[in-house]
């Protein structure tokens, strides 16, 4: 027969024991109590059992436990407090709870004025821990594990979009303990830096809601120079008690740059004296990156992270070679002047050279020197032949 409420009233009602019904909720690989009162008496009998089950979860009787015939799903993981039993607590200790201890607990006593009896429903939740989001080719994914119930999962955009165009394809699986992981995907729409993709998971019962959101981006720098980059939280995210972090990857691992505390107000930096955030404007949802003397390209991380909730923006940076220092072209400068002064003293010293030469006189011409003597004497032999 499987115990509802109903049936426990009647049944209380016929056979004049006084029973009541609780409920509880224990956490998945946690302590719980089941809570379990009578009227002390003296001589108490207490028998714990199980939905369906003949062998019981706990025996107690002649002011000892006796576990000989337990049900072994229960073996090692069961206490009752001893010391309470006298003032009329019969109450059990379950340890390290798992999903197979969901369902009816029985409890009943018997003193020396009468028997009582109470039954205890059971569940047991895994909760969110955790939240992943990333970028994979051209879909966004947003991930957990660990979680009993099975939780839901939803997207939103910003700025918005319409929900038909963010279609998600959602998978969610069992592991051998009973809890359900989840991976919901969603493409991306656009360009890649249009949109912020928020991913929240939401549990069974919905008492929590982990939130999540990524933005991806590209920035072009200059070698060696500074650069900043930008780092804005949403406006839904609540700016009190968060942390903001910035890291580089690098082969595949996250090295911290520097890290705030809002509560502080103080910058931790990791390794680095190049880098930092301005306190007051983070404080507002700005968390953008000054770095000096940019010389490592790649992707750097920031995230504010708060209770339940997170914000990511990955920025891919690209460096182009830096122009050559001013101290550089100077002395390249001054290269170049001193060739062409040089070149041109040689110039002036041939154009001095050639007109020198220029104008020297031309030494005297032996023929004509000898014709002009020997004109005379030309003209003295023409007048004796007369």
């Amino acid at each position: 027969m499987a115990w509802t409420p109903t049936a426990v009233i009647l049944f209380c009602v016929w056979t004049f024991i006084e029973c009541t019904e609780t409920q509880v909720v224990c956490t998945f690989s946690e302590d719980c109590v089941l809570q379990c009162s009578f009227k002390a008496a003296g001589e108490e009998v207490i028998h714990w059992t199980f939905t369906h089950k003949e062998d019981p979860v706990h025996a107690y009787y002649h002011d000892a436990d006796h576990l000989e015939h337990q049900d072994q799903r229960f073996k090692g993981r069961t206490s009752l407090f001893n010391d309470l039993i006298k003032a009329g607590n019969a109450s059990l200790r379950l340890r390290n709870s798992n999903i197979q201890d969901i369902g009816r607990y029985h409890c009943y006593i018997s003193t020396n004025k009468g028997d009582q009896e109470s039954w205890v429903n059971v569940e047991v939740h895994a909760p969110i821990q955790s939240v992943g989001i990333e970028m994979m080719g051209d879909e966004v994914s947003c991930s957990s594990q660990g979680i009993y119930p099975a939780p839901r999962v939803s997207w939103i955009t910003d700025p918005p979009t319409q929900s038909d165009m963010l279609k998600d394809s959602t998978q969610t699986s069992a592991d051998p303990r009973g809890l359900y992981s989840v991976q919901s995907r969603v493409r991306i729409l656009g360009n890649i830096s249009d949109h912020t993709y928020v991913c929240s998971v939401t549990s069974a019962d919905g008492t929590q809601e982990w939130t999540t959101s990524l933005r991806q981006q590209e920035i072009n720098s200059v070698n060696e120079g500074s650069v900043i980059i930008p780092c804005i939280a949403l406006r839904t995210f609540n700016l009190h008690n968060f942390t903001l972090t910035w890291a580089f990857i690098r082969a595949n691992k996250s090295e911290v740059i520097l890290t705030f505390d809002s509560l502080t107000k103080q910058t931790v930096g990791h390794g680095t004296s190049q880098a930092k955030v301005y306190p007051d404007q983070v404080l507002s949802g700005n968390g953008s990156l000054w770095l000096q003397n940019t010389t490592q390209a790649g992707t750097y991380t920031c995230s504010f992270s708060a209770f339940q909730i997170q914000h990511l923006v990955h920025t891919h940076v690209k460096l182009t070679p830096a122009r050559k220092k001013e101290s550089g072209g100077n002395r390249s400068r001054l290269g170049v002047l001193a060739v062409i002064a040089v070149l041109a003293l040689w110039i002036a010293g041939m154009m001095i050279m050639y007109a020198r030469r220029r104008d020297k006189p031309s030494p005297p011409n032996s023929t004509t020197e000898d014709a002009a003597e020997m004109e005379p004497m030309r003209r003295g032999g023409a007048k004796a032949s007369s």
